[in-house]
């Protein structure tokens, strides 16, 4: 098979898996924590903030495409009512919010290019940039749209602490697997 088929074969599969495992993390989100819901679309804690990172952290570009995926999968309702452009553009800032600003850290070297190598401190600050990037342009477009009830000065702060606590959750408990399977290896090849 031609390289460049099996490449995009490859990038294609990623960012459907991408997209099929956001929804997922969407819909146990939306099950665990219903009752922690500030008001539709943000909520106190949200497990797939971690799960956009990760993604954007593992995969790249494809990760960031199957999140756009997935949340235009999320908002498909959206789609056939009045409110398309806010769909549309909702999976636009799930997507590339987290790719953008993954790539900005790199750009300043404030990303380890090991994932196992962040320490807590790195973690954390990553997690809290991730954070407020997101609920800022996601407030912003819905600022942009004239959604209704939109108070951003208000609004903005529960986004940004669900966002944060759902990614540390994820991130800290991807990083200690990933802390353990390290540890085994190393204790496998002494």
């Amino acid at each position: 098979m031609n390289t460049l088929v099996r490449n995009f074969l490859e990038k294609t599969a990623l960012t459907l898996i991408s997209a099929v495992l956001f929804v997922g993390f969407f819909e146990l989100n939306d099950w665990i924590f219903s009752s922690f819901e500030y008001s539709e679309g943000i909520s106190w804690v949200f497990l797939p903030a971690g799960f956009r990172v990760i993604l954007v952290l593992v995969i790249g570009l494809p990760g960031a495409m199957g999140l756009m995926i997935g949340s235009w999968f999320i908002d498909r309702d959206l789609f056939t009512q009045s409110d398309a452009t806010l769909a549309f553009l909702n999976g636009v800032v799930e997507g590339l919010t987290p790719w953008l600003v993954f790539k900005y850290l790199n750009h300043r070297q404030w990303l380890s290019p090991q994932l196992q190598s962040l320490n807590v401190i790195q973690l954390l600050n990553m997690t809290l940039i991730f954070a407020a990037a997101s609920a800022l342009t996601h407030q912003l477009v819905w600022l942009l749209l004239e959604r209704p009830h939109l108070n951003i000065w208000v609004d903005i702060w529960p986004m940004f602490v669900g966002n944060a606590l759902g990614a540390l959750m994820m991130l800290y408990g991807f990083k200690f697997v990933l802390d353990r399977v390290g540890q085994q290896k190393s204790q496998q090849t002494h």
